[in-house]
């Protein structure tokens, strides 16, 4: 339950991280293909990068005095208490998943009302776009190869506009991301943040498609007035890409924005620093492996380690012990040529082990001096695979600190971004009130002069709207702000020539976490 915890902790950090790098960086940007792939790349490297860590391995001593107390505890009699308390974890989780599973419900049922609105409707096939023109007054709207329209709401120049605009979001899939970001509210419902993220992620959508439909259009202010018209109605299903899903003056501004400069491309490279710092921080796994001078069982991160250390004075009975002991543990010992000097000091002796797969290994001494300890070690790694050693104490010994010195290659540091002037910044211009579309409908019938006469004077009058004092000083304001804005921007060159340091110092310290981990690979097989 903890992991699972931690690990929703960590990824709900990094949506936070990559929200607030779009949110301040790049949001601003004309770069809106560069967003999508940034906001997804953000979405699936939130949920990948908590999996995985960086391991660390420590040797430290175990103290006597610990084992001491250790032994003294478990001999003490505890009465343990036992108190009820209300299992408030078990209550979260089911909280959590009562309304996680709503979420998806809501998905299926708008999935399902997509389904039954085109239902026996008459489908124009038109490769790779599926027309579907209904008669519910519902927004224009895609979904995947689906382009949903009422022709009869709008003129034939407006569908134009209308069905270059949803072509766009159908040829590029844009369904699909509006999916992934429902299913990451399922289940970081509870942080604000994510759905924060799935309205940059639909509002970036609207962008992308805005930028290419105005490029098979001649007239860019009848796009804009058909966007206007479209306000009027909102009636659309949450699940597809409306025609109107964003707020529509933030669309009319991007329209009418100069293109990003090319140079403003770094503001990406900015979530790396970022990135480092959260895996140093949390992703660096220290396992810790006690090394002790005498015997038996010891943890050392997730790895067990069982140890017989036999000296020049180990007496008989303690041998015996021993191999009892590792005998309960799957492995044979067969002592034999056991001989001691004067002083009861072991000078020769032979030692042969098998484990349980079949493995075996021998050693042998003889001669006249007391022998160096010997040990015979099991480990069971974190996998459940089981190595068993015997040799000299100081042998295997030399194998730890060969294994604590591969420390992991230190990661460089990135630099500081230069920081915006704050100071005396100039505030934007305040947007004239835009003029209200007018509530009429296109006449029906294509041979009524009158009417089609009436309607189109109704719609110079709105087109004429547009060319107020108002509107035209707005737009002059906007540019000369825009201007301004660019002399508070800070000088990026001293920079973006230490990050190109930082890219080769990173690339470096990644082929020496290559290296670093195949030897610690080499070793764990020797």
């Amino acid at each position: 339950m903890d992991a699972i915890f931690i690990y929703f902790l960590k990824a709900n950090l990094l949506i936070v991280i990559f929200y607030l790098a779009y949110y301040f960086l790049v949001q601003k940007e004309t770069f809106f293909n560069s967003n999508r792939w940034f906001l997804l790349f953000g979405l699936f490297t939130s949920v990948l990068i908590p999996l995985f860590f960086i391991k660390k391995v420590v040797i430290i001593e175990a103290s006597s005095l610990v084992e001491t107390n250790l032994s003294s505890i478990s001999s003490t009699n505890i009465n343990p208490v036992i108190t009820e308390s209300i299992d408030w974890y078990s209550i979260m989780l089911i909280g959590y998943v009562i309304i996680s599973i709503i979420l998806v419900l809501k998905i299926v049922s708008e999935l399902i009302s997509f389904f039954k609105l085109i239902k026996n409707k008459k489908i124009t096939v038109n490769k790779p776009f599926s027309m579907v023109d209904i008669e519910e007054n519902i927004n224009p709207f895609s979904f995947f190869k689906y382009i949903v329209f009422n022709s009869t709401k709008y003129s034939n120049s407006e569908l134009e506009n209308i069905l270059n605009h949803e072509k766009v979001h159908s040829k590029e899939k844009h369904s699909l991301d509006v999916l992934i970001a429902k299913i990451y509210c399922t289940i970081f419902w509870f942080n604000p943040f994510v759905w924060l993220y799935k309205k940059a992620i639909i509002q970036n959508l609207e962008y992308i498609a805005d930028q290419k439909a105005i490029q098979n259009i001649e007239d860019k202010k009848a796009y804009q007035m058909t966007l206007l018209k479209v306000v009027t109605d909102h009636n659309c299903l949450s699940i597809t890409n409306s025609f109107y899903q964003s707020l529509i003056k933030k669309r009319i501004v991007m329209l009418n924005k100069n293109q990003s400069k090319q140079k403003n491309i770094w503001k990406y490279a900015l979530v790396i620093p970022a990135l480092v710092a959260f895996v140093i921080f949390f992703q660096v796994e220290v396992i810790a492996q006690e090394k002790i001078a005498h015997h038996k069982d010891r943890s050392s991160g997730t790895k067990q380690i069982s140890e017989m250390i036999w000296t020049k004075d180990t007496p008989d009975d303690e041998i015996k012990n021993d191999v009892q002991s590792m005998k309960k543990m799957g492995i044979d010992v067969i002592y034999s040529d056991i001989k001691r000097n004067s002083q009861g000091e072991i000078t020769a002796i032979k030692i042969s082990i098998k484990d349980k797969s079949g493995k075996t290994d021998s050693l042998q001494y003889t001669g006249d001096k007391p022998i160096r300890p010997i040990v015979l070690r099991k480990e069971i790694d974190e996998n459940d695979n089981i190595k068993v050693s015997l040799g000299e104490l100081a042998e295997l010994d030399n194998l730890n600190k060969e294994l604590s010195v591969l420390e992991p290659p230190t990661p460089p540091t990135p630099p500081t971004p230069p920081m915006h002037n704050l100071e005396n910044m100039p505030k934007p211009p305040t947007p004239p009130t835009f003029p209200t579309p007018p509530n009429v409908k296109a006449p029906e019938n294509p041979n009524d002069k009158k009417a089609w006469k009436k309607f189109e004077e109704k719609m110079q009058k709105f087109e004429d709207a547009w060319n107020t004092k108002e509107i035209k000083e707005y737009e002059i304001s906007m540019k000369a702000y825009e201007k301004e804005m660019e002399s508070y921007e800070p000088d990026m060159t001293a920079f973006e020539k230490e990050m190109k340091i930082f890219e080769s110092k990173m690339e470096k310290f990644e082929e020496e976490m290559e290296v670093y981990q195949e030897k610690i690979h080499e070793n764990q097989k020797n």
